[in-house]
């Protein structure tokens, strides 16, 4: 995550003495490492403004992690019948849940596509709350959380997996670490994320990207989805899968690692 950045989007902290402090620190970090490893593009721009770290910083994206390549025999969550539209993770304020319940709200009446919610977090029971309050009960189901090794035969049993973010400048520069677990899926994926993320989903052509807190736009991402063939969202999965497998494996990832710091002790 970019600090002090990543304070004012996921917790709206604006104490310039604190955020100062911060700012501070991370130079410091900065001037005192050989190597700045990048998970996202749109960082390099932000720490850049911090002093003259160009040269230092290697672009090197989060992998996913072997757990989600192997099928387990697990137990995993009930999910109802109909077209299944999956989140797992975190359940906090950065993940935008008002814009995704207002978007489930528009499709309330598609009694037959649900929105299942896998995890827990800060947020998790003003989700459900809200859940509650806004009669979605029906559609919108939190399920709990799940291990890591779940997540394969979990994320099975939805037809599109999707993600969220707020509407915040930092959320514009960092693909989410759960896009690349989503990926390896095999499943389509429809995002609700600005910047690097959207333009990721598009260029792989693994899903649908709409823009961040555009709940009539994602609403209607996701009821194209369920409109959909089964093999014209096979397609989009494979896609995404295949990409991951060729930028995202975790051997691949170690492999470089290993080449940077040997690069390093080379000078």
């Amino acid at each position: 995550d970019l600090w002090p950045e990543s304070l004012t989007a996921a917790i709206g902290l604006r104490n310039k003495y604190i955020l100062g402090f911060f700012s501070r620190m991370v130079r410091w970090f900065y001037h005192n490492s050989d190597k700045i490893l990048i998970s996202s593009k749109g960082f390099a721009k932000s720490i850049c403004e911090k002093g003259d770290f160009a040269e230092r910083i290697i672009y090197f994206p989060n992998w996913v992690d072997s757990a989600l390549t192997t099928t387990q025999d697990v137990v995993t969550p009930d999910v109802p019948n109909g077209f299944v539209a999956m989140f797992t993770g975190n359940i906090g304020a950065s993940q935008d849940f008002g814009t995704v319940l207002s978007a489930a709200e528009l499709l309330k009446e598609h009694k037959d596509i649900h929105f299942v919610i896998v995890g827990n977090g800060r947020a998790k029971e003003w989700v459900e709350e809200q859940i509650t309050e806004r009669g979605l009960s029906d559609t919108v189901h939190c399920v709990g959380s799940y291990p890591l090794e779940a997540m394969p035969a979990t994320f099975a049993k939805a037809d599109v997996l999707f993600a969220a973010l707020k509407d915040e400048p930092v959320f514009a520069l960092t693909v989410p670490a759960k896009i690349q677990a989503y990926m390896s899926s095999g499943k389509p994926i429809v995002t609700m994320i600005n910047g690097e993320a959207m333009e990721l989903v598009r260029e792989v052509g693994c899903g649908e990207a709409v823009a961040a807190e555009d709940a009539e736009a994602f609403a209607a991402a996701i009821l194209r989805m369920s409109q959909l063939s089964d093999e014209e969202r096979r397609a989009m999965g494979e896609r995404g899968k295949n990409f991951a497998a060729e930028n995202f494996d975790f051997t691949r990832q170690m492999t470089l690692l290993e080449e940077i710091m040997d690069s390093d002790d080379e000078k």
